[in-house]
């Protein structure tokens, strides 16, 4: 790589003046770098980029004018010549006394001279110094680089204030004066993680209570009943959908199948809700085995009602429930049948014929006890109990009598 001085005749050292002078380019008019000769009578020499630029242009020999169209690297002798003229220090008027060759002098205003005009090393910084000063300066230089005590980043000595205004690991008071100190760059984080000021939301579905993190248990504890109907709301809803969509459900199963009775298409089809006032009280006071009759109700000109066994028959399962659908009237025909309480729904296809008057078809085990009663609770305290009779169309008509016996 080429490095121009500016050398001149006047920086040859004492005794190398003609050498020097012989030693100089007569087109940049600096010392010989990378000497060639061209191909003119007199071969002149010249630095390479200097004469490849005339070449370029195919100019004549800057020296003496005559034809050239090529260059070729100077004689060994020549080149070694001009490697050994010796040269004064730049700095010779301010009492340097080095003398050498050019490189030596490179070497000499790098790394020695005393009295050599050096720039501050720091980025930015355009101050000029002796080499023998210029280290005081670089000690107090404002742009000199120093470690952040914060982030270690080196950070020029006069932008430090600046610096820790901005740098995220500097340790800074909490906005909510918990008493925390955590680093600029983690307020965030401590704010939602662990400041005890901090106002948090209420984990619970629907509360939306805002509160101090350090007063979420006392709130948590404070408000159990009301968190308690907020997460089971949204579950008796959804049970309440499903128990909807069973009964429609069960509805069109109900339609599809009542025709069928007897291959009859032509069929008389009752539906009753039987109501069960104070259902809750009188199934509290009775035991196992202890029924409660519904009024009756007609259905093709024959009186029905239904037995309810709120703690079960004798030979029913602990804690559940059993109904029957009882004939008060000789009926004897086929019957699809189905009840409905507590959440549970039952049906069955049967023949009267064989049951006597006063006796009844249904099931043991109809439901939890506890279902009937709940469904009691909602619905005021009367158990409603929902009927659907289906059977093949008859003509009889009721037989009505009127007066007393």
């Amino acid at each position: 790589m080429i490095r121009r001085l500016g050398l001149d005749s006047s920086f040859a050292a004492e005794g190398n003046e003609q050498l020097a002078a012989n030693a100089i380019c007569s087109i940049c008019h600096d010392y010989f770098e990378d000497v060639v000769e061209v191909d003119c009578q007199a071969r002149h020499i010249f630095c390479r980029p200097c004469v490849t630029e005339v070449l370029d242009r195919d100019q004549p020999c800057p020296e003496c004018r005559g034809e050239i169209s090529e260059m070729n690297t100077a004689h060994t002798h020549i080149r070694s010549f001009l490697e050994q003229v010796r040269w004064k220090c730049f700095n010779f008027e301010n009492g340097c006394a080095f003398r050498g060759t050019k490189k030596q002098l490179e070497e000499h205003l790098d790394q020695e001279c005393q009295e050599h005009q050096q720039k501050c090393k720091f980025q930015g910084c355009q101050e000029r110094r002796r080499r023998a000063s210029i280290g005081d300066h670089e000690r107090e230089c404002p742009l000199r680089p120093i470690p952040c005590d914060h982030c270690t980043n080196n950070v020029p000595f006069q932008s430090m204030v600046e610096h820790l205004t901005v740098c995220e690991k500097v340790p800074v008071p909490c906005p909510n004066a918990c008493g925390k100190n955590p680093l600029k760059g983690e307020v965030s984080d401590h704010l939602d993680t662990e400041c005890s000021e901090h106002e948090i939301l209420c984990e619970v579905p629907g509360c939306g209570q805002q509160v101090k993190r350090k007063e979420m248990d006392a709130h948590e504890e404070g408000s159990q009943k009301k968190h308690v109907k907020l997460l089971t709301q949204p579950l008796l809803e959804a049970r309440r959908r499903n128990e909807n969509h069973e009964r429609e459900i069960e509805g069109l199963r109900t339609q599809l199948r009542a025709p069928n009775i007897q291959g009859q298409a032509d069929k008389d089809t009752l539906k009753v809700k039987v109501c069960l006032p104070d259902y809750e009280q009188k199934a509290a006071a009775s035991e196992k085995g202890s029924r409660l009759d519904s009024t009756p109700f007609l259905f093709q000109g024959f009186k029905f009602r239904l037995w309810v066994y709120p703690k079960g028959k004798e030979n029913s399962a602990d804690g559940q429930a059993s109904i029957f659908l009882v004939k008060l009237h000789d009926y004897a025909m086929e019957m699809w049948y189905s009840l409905e309480a507590g959440g549970k729904r039952m049906e069955f296809t049967s023949t009267f014929d064989e049951i006597e008057i006063r006796g009844g078809l249904g099931w043991k085990n109809f439901c939890a006890s506890s279902d009937l009663i709940s469904a009691a609770r909602r619905t005021g305290g009367a158990l409603e109990i929902s009927v659907s009779l289906s059977a093949a169309a008859s003509a009889f008509q009721p037989l009505v009598v009127r007066g007393y016996g």
